[in-house]
């Protein structure tokens, strides 16, 4: 055999012994490898900061928003369907209570008014003859009262018509701003069209909510503080109303209050950031807002128990920039909250404390 067919005789039988070897020797080392005192070591303990966990004196202050509303406003419609005859106002100007704005057609009401004041003269008349003949005895009692009846027939019919005279005047209910107009003089007009708006901004309302574990310290006349985006100025609100019924959808209760808008900043539809101040919690439990996670339902913490991470769900209260409010039963000042390395923390998780605030 030459020295060429040797060679390829020879890588083969070689690689054939390598791979037996592999096979054999990797899985016995791999045994070996784990039933050592080294071998397969656990995960090491998470490191984390801990925080005590203290009662504070809390100034509860509730950060909500809310709408401005009109202290009144109205939809300026007619009773009656009639074609517009005048117009009396300048649209976004005051009007006082009582101003005539609109004026519709009106002369075959007047006709009517006409026609019967002439058949109520003629009925005074006769009433008048009939009164003479009757003191004399040449009428019947029935007569005469036929004579009366007919003329309170004819004034009843003048009293509606006086009525339906004073629907064609179209004046305004309460003093306030008056809005733009939606129809022009020769306008066909019913009840369904609304001729313009007024809303009374002497004062306005403010609506905001709040949850409903804060309804109870709800009180009437208690000021609440805003502010709005397009001025610097803190306004003072006093609360007069709320609903009576907590909404279902939200569990919060609906709250009114009222101030005057004598500068004429306040704007109906304008967005308030609203501060309303409750009675402070004495025992208030605070933790940094970076141990808070959130959840599909809530929100939990880490707490240290036994050297170990245990997660506990939690309600939250007021929020500050850097601290929230959490409220649990299960939860007591002097347990050590976890605050850092919150993602690798599984429960039951060993956990080594770095530094503790």
């Amino acid at each position: 055999m030459n020295k060429k067919l040797k060679k390829f005789v020879v890588i083969p039988v070689v690689i054939i012994l390598v791979i037996i070897a592999s096979v054999i020797l990797i899985p016995k080392l791999s045994r070996d490898k784990t039933n050592s005192p080294g071998g397969n070591r656990q995960q090491g303990p998470v490191l984390a900061d801990g925080y005590i966990i203290r009662e504070h004196v809390l100034e509860n202050k509730i950060k909500t928003t809310g709408n401005i509303i009109p202290n009144e406003e109205v939809e300026v419609r007619s009773e009656v369907s009639r074609r517009l005859t005048g117009i009396h106002f300048r649209e976004g100007t005051f009007v006082s209570r009582g101003k005539l704005l609109f004026t519709l057609d009106n002369s075959e009401l007047y006709a009517q008014l006409k026609k019967l004041k002439i058949q109520e003269d003629l009925s005074v008349k006769k009433i008048e003859r009939d009164e003479k003949l009757r003191e004399r005895g040449l009428i019947p009692e029935e007569e005469y009262e036929i004579s009366l009846n007919e003329l309170e027939h004819i004034r009843a019919d003048i009293e509606l018509l006086s009525v339906q005279i004073s629907k064609t005047f179209i004046r305004a209910p309460f003093s306030g701003i008056i809005g733009l107009r939606n129809v022009s003089r020769g306008s066909f007009v019913t009840p369904n069209d609304i001729l313009t708006t007024i809303q009374d901004l002497s004062q306005v309302k403010i609506d905001f909510s709040i949850p409903e574990r804060y309804s109870s310290q709800l009180k009437k006349g208690q000021n609440i503080k805003f502010t709005i985006e397009s001025s610097e100025n803190k306004f003072i609100a006093e609360i007069y109303a709320s609903e009576p019924s907590i909404d279902l959808n939200t569990r919060s209760v609906i709250i009114r209050a009222i101030t005057r808008n004598t500068s004429g900043e306040l704007k109906p539809g304008t967005f308030a950031n609203v501060t309303f101040e409750l009675n402070p919690v004495k025992d208030a439990m605070l933790i940094p807002s970076q141990a808070l996670i959130p959840k599909l339902q809530g929100h939990e913490v880490y707490i240290l128990k036994d050297g170990k991470a245990k997660p506990f769900e939690v309600e939250i209260g007021t929020r500050t920039d850097e601290e929230v409010q959490i409220i649990s039963p299960e939860i007591n000042p002097g347990d050590t909250l976890l605050i850092t390395n919150i993602l690798r923390l599984r429960p039951g998780a060993e956990v080594k404390i770095v530094n503790v605030n």
